[in-house]
């Protein structure tokens, strides 16, 4: 587990704005009152959550995602590769926001990035965006390597989305011939038959493209970061 970025705790703790600004302190953390809303505290300043942008603490460096959500619920992600390209793996703030990661007393580490995935990129000092085929696209575009890696993972994704409908396709039509069978006939009775089975495996195998999928994400913005 990504617990975070520890190695840079001696960095000062920063805060920006959706505007642009940049505040600079010693100690950064994020606050949630009861029926209030929630705010991050910089030394002795306070800012409401929903003008961050970005920000850094003891444990990294974070993107606030209420920009792309436009919801209500806070959401946050944490930089687990930085360059050209940054990429962030979306996290609990509960668990990183105060001078001390908050960990359960069971040693439960599911609230803490793992660095092994990413959902969001942002290039250099820009926005942060959700790491789609088409963002990605856009944003590795003029990098031959990369534009050719996140093709296959287009190529994946559609593989995986046609297993899936033909083996969901199989199950049904086979369903709807053994439907038939049962009103035209009284003593017939639907039953698990290879057509169904060729459905589940046909489908089940999505699953086992999905390593080749996220691999190709990231060799593509690998490529981008050289």
């Amino acid at each position: 587990m990504l617990a975070g970025l520890s190695s840079k705790a001696q960095l000062p703790h920063e805060l920006r704005t959706y505007g642009g600004d940049v505040f600079t302190g010693k100690r950064l953390i994020y606050v949630s009152p009861i029926l209030k809303p929630s705010q991050f505290e910089l030394d002795e300043r306070a800012f409401e959550s929903a003008e961050v942008a970005f920000f850094r603490n003891n444990h990294g460096y974070f993107a606030n995602l209420s920009r792309i959500y436009s919801d209500r619920a806070e959401r946050y992600a944490i930089r687990i590769r930085e360059g050209k390209i940054n990429l962030f793996e979306e996290i609990e703030m509960e668990a990183y926001g105060q001078d001390a990661l908050d960990i359960p007393e069971t040693g439960d580490n599911e609230m803490l990035a793992s660095g092994e995935t990413f959902q969001y990129f942002s290039l250099q000092d820009g926005p942060v965006q959700k790491a789609s085929y088409a963002n990605l696209r856009k944003a590795l575009e003029g990098n031959e390597e990369s534009a050719r890696e996140i093709r296959m993972y287009r190529n994946y994704r559609w593989l995986q989305i046609g297993l899936i409908a033909g083996g969901a396709g199989i199950i049904a039509w086979e369903l709807v011939r053994q439907d038939n069978e049962v009103n035209s006939s009284p003593d017939a009775a639907v039953r698990f038959t290879p057509m169904i089975a060729l459905g589940i495996v046909m489908g089940g195998s999505s699953y086992f493209l999905q390593g080749a999928k996220e691999n190709a994400k990231w060799l593509a913005v690998d490529a981008y970061n050289k």
